[in-house]
């Protein structure tokens, strides 16, 4: 995470140098080696050969400095954030936001090729007026993404102008919560079981290609079978393992007070936490992360289509919110 503050009241966020430069380097190498191998195909056969390397050469020189350049400056997006205005953009080229008539949002996107996780482009929705303008942050990390948003929309409830009617307000929300890991653990025999089948299949194969009548018989290619099942017990094993941990992480019963949170018969007083990460109510998979100002962060599943919380994981958040309002900056949003 790169953040850097100018001032108690200034705070800057932008991608990290050393990231940066890392990324840079390697596109240079990357592209300077296709540029060494397929640039001397569509030259001239006439051209003798220290004129091709000099124009090979010049060309790598070339988008080497294009691509530190585009990393250093067309992409380096600063977001700076002040007590009253947020300027948005490249060292060159910013604009600046007042805080007062600007709703900041988030858009994030999650890129998949084949099925598999490519990428995540993350983005500011800056809402002035009827204008909404969407700011890509290319190589802000997850980390630097939420603790900016944190600052400019944050989680927590503002506080009621009337106490009264602010207690009133928390104490119709909902303060205990159970948690239903069933669905979870089901999951998790499933894919015991089959690991369990796989290597009965692999020990029964191996038993057959040790019998001469299975050599006779022409059934050679069955061999193939024991280490395609072997591998795929334990693939189906390793998840299993990570599903009952995930299960046995997970607390059956939450309760919200004034004080601090309890998962099952723990207490996690407000007082000794640094910051309560939950994930948006709309995510697939909803967690909650406590930083503890001492000791390890604690991070559980409260809801997914095989976790169910009741009363719902919205009223959860809002009478999370309700609860934290008095403490600004304790409770942020995990977007993942």
């Amino acid at each position: 995470m790169s953040q850097v503050s100018t001032s108690p009241a200034v705070r800057v966020f932008r991608r990290h140098p050393v990231r940066t430069a890392a990324g840079a380097l390697v596109l240079s190498v990357v592209f300077s080696a296709l540029v060494l191998f397929l640039l001397p195909k569509f030259l001239p056969r006439t051209m003798n050969i220290s004129t091709r390397g000099v124009v090979v050469l010049v060309v790598a020189v070339a988008i080497t400095a294009i691509v530190w350049v585009g990393s250093f400056w067309l992409r380096n997006i600063r977001v700076i954030v002040g007590p009253d205005t947020v300027e948005i953009g490249r060292p060159g080229a910013t604009e600046v936001y007042p805080r007062a008539t600007t709703v900041f949002g988030s858009k994030i996107t999650e890129h998949r090729t084949n099925g598999l996780p490519s990428g995540t482009t993350r983005a500011l929705a800056v809402h002035t007026g009827t204008r909404e303008t969407v700011i890509e942050l290319p190589g802000f990390t997850r980390s630097t993404f939420n603790e900016l948003m944190a600052l400019l929309r944050p989680a927590a409830q503002p506080l009621a102008d009337d106490p009264v009617e602010a207690a009133r307000a928390r104490a119709s929300l909902p303060s205990a919560f159970t948690v239903d890991v069933s669905g979870e653990r089901r999951f998790a025999r499933t894919l015991l079981i089959g690991a369990v089948v796989l290597v009965l299949v692999a020990v029964v194969t191996v038993l057959l290609v040790l019998t001469p009548a299975f050599v006779e018989a022409d059934l050679q290619g069955l061999v193939l079978l024991a280490p395609f099942a072997v591998v795929g017990a334990v693939g189906l094993g390793i998840g299993a393992l990570q599903r009952y941990r995930l299960v046995r992480a997970i607390p059956s019963r939450v309760s919200i007070s004034h004080h601090g949170l309890r998962l099952d018969d723990v207490d996690h007083p407000y007082d000794q936490l640094a910051r309560i990460w939950v994930t948006p109510p709309g995510y697939p998979v909803r967690r909650l992360r406590l930083d503890r100002r001492a000791g390890r962060s604690l991070t559980c599943v409260l809801g997914s289509s095989r976790v169910l919380m009741t009363p719902d994981y919205a009223e959860f958040v809002t009478a999370l919110r309700a609860e934290t309002a008095r403490m600004p900056g304790l409770l942020s949003l995990d977007l993942e």
